[in-house]
Order: C-alpha cells, then structure tokens, then sequence
C-alpha cells in the first residue's frame, strides 16, 4: 500500500470532522470526510477490502490531480469543522452543515501528495485489516462528551447502534441487538470503539480530542508533521450548552461504574470534573 495513504477513524461525535478540516489546512495534503459508500464493501472478503480501498484511494488521488475535486461530505465545496451546528429552534434538532457530496482542491500538489480518508464505524470495524496496510489513527473524546453528544443528534448512535460498524463486525451486531436497554446499549457501543484503539493501535495513534483543542491543532503532527505548524484558534465543545443536562448524571454514573477500556484513556477525574 501506498505509505502516502492515510486512514483515519474514531469515535462518532469525537472530532474527526475537524481533523479532516484542520489537515486540509496543510500544504501537500488532502483529507476526506467519509467519501465512501460501505454498502458498496459489504460481503467482500478481506483481500477484496483491501483491494477495494487501495483503489479507492488512487482514483480520488487521480481526480484530484486532474480535476480539482474529490469526493467527500462537504459543505459548500469543502470539509467544515463540524458537520452539525448549533438546535434548530424549529425543529428542536441540531441543524446539519452537509450539503454536498464533493469537495474542491486548490492548492500544489506533489503527484503523490498525502491522502487521508476518513470514516469512523467503518474503518473501526476493519481496523485489525487495516492497520497492517495503512497508517491508521484514531481520534477519541471524554467518554462522557461523547455520549452527551450522541443524545444531542438524530444519528443511530443516539439509539446506541451503527449500522456501517456492525455490517463488518458482527459480534458487536450481535451484543448490540441483545441489550435491549438504550444506555446499556450506548455504554457497550461506546466501548467497543475504545477497546478496537485500545488492542489495536500504539498510543501514538490514538490522539485525543482535548489535545487537539488545546494545541490548536498541532497534536496532529502523527498524522501529519507539517502539523506542527497549525495554530488555529479553536474551543472545545466538550461542556457544549445544548447537551441535555439531565442526562449527564446518568451517563456519569454508567461510565464510572463500568470496567470500560475508556479507563486506558481517560480517568475518572476526567469525567467527574467535566461539568
């Protein structure tokens, strides 16, 4: 595989929209957000996979050499920092920033620049395959936030479900559809994700939400080391206003009295001080 190809997961609702957002911002690079249809991999075997991506890959690096554009959830021609904005007082719903499907380059490009691509459940659930071909890394948040913010979105993981992770992976399909409980269900969701990282990827490759924030978008220099050179102003959402504040007692409680692999990640004094 091509070293110049980069995967990139995570957790829903964790900050790879921005990750995506912030690597665009770098010269000789090209990041994606969720660009492919997992539906068009389902029932391949894991050669095919593999195959499948590393074409992918070349065929939106040939586009975007020719072309000037490549696939990506975007909006109005490029990756925003996040793909939800603030409750529609309408609606009662967070209003979606999406409105496309494809994304424009213009900047240098070296004809191997660097390619990232981006799909959280997905890339989960082959991340064993996966990793051995490509540079993978995942970007993870306090646990807490995280299922603050499933609550907060019309996604499936507000049911505690992801179709695009339990079609590749069906034991989580399996313990998933057993609970019938929604915050069970979240809480075992939540930690599947976190133990994938946990078992599968150094501890260089899993970077944290809270770094990025804090260093203004430099704690992405593993991905990318020209990184070292963002310093964008950004705030963190994790004590984000439009969370359900009665929830965050329950799922405080759920989280600090489960032997979850979040714990490798995060201390319990990261969840108790966030609010």
């Amino acid at each position: 595989m091509n070293p110049n190809d980069i995967i990139i997961t995570g957790i829903p609702r964790s900050g790879t929209t921005l990750t995506c957002h912030l690597l665009n911002k770098l010269p000789g690079v090209v990041a994606l957000h969720e660009p492919m249809r997992p539906s068009d991999y389902y029932g391949l075997s894991q050669d095919e996979i593999l195959a499948a991506i590393g074409q992918f890959f070349n065929a939106q690096r040939d586009t975007i050499l020719k072309n000037g554009t490549a696939a990506s959830k975007s909006a109005s021609g490029s990756v925003p920092d996040n793909s939800l904005g603030n409750i529609d007082e309408r609606t009662g719903e967070r209003e979606r920033t999406i409105n496309g499907r494809s994304i424009v380059v213009n900047k240098p490009l070296e004809k191997d620049f660097k390619l990232a691509i981006k799909h959280p459940s997905m890339f989960t659930a082959l991340l064993e395959l996966l990793s051995v071909h490509f540079s993978c890394f995942a970007i993870i948040r306090n646990p807490l936030s995280v299922l603050l913010s499933w609550n907060s979105v019309t996604f499936p993981v507000s049911k505690g479900l992801a179709p695009a992770a339990e079609a590749f992976d069906r034991s989580i399909e399996a313990t998933l559809r057993r609970e019938e409980n929604i915050y069970a269900r979240q809480l075992l969701l939540l930690d599947w994700y976190f133990s994938k990282y946990k078992y599968i990827l150094t501890q260089q490759r899993v970077l944290k939400y809270e770094d990025i924030i804090a260093t203004g978008g430099k704690a992405l220099a593993p991905v990318i080391d020209r990184a070292v050179h963002l310093n964008e102003s950004l705030s963190s959402k994790n004590a984000n206003k439009i969370y359900n504040r009665d929830h965050i007692d329950l799922y405080a409680d759920l989280l600090l009295n489960y032997k979850g692999s979040y714990f490798d990640f995060y201390s319990k004094n990261d969840i108790i001080k966030l609010f």
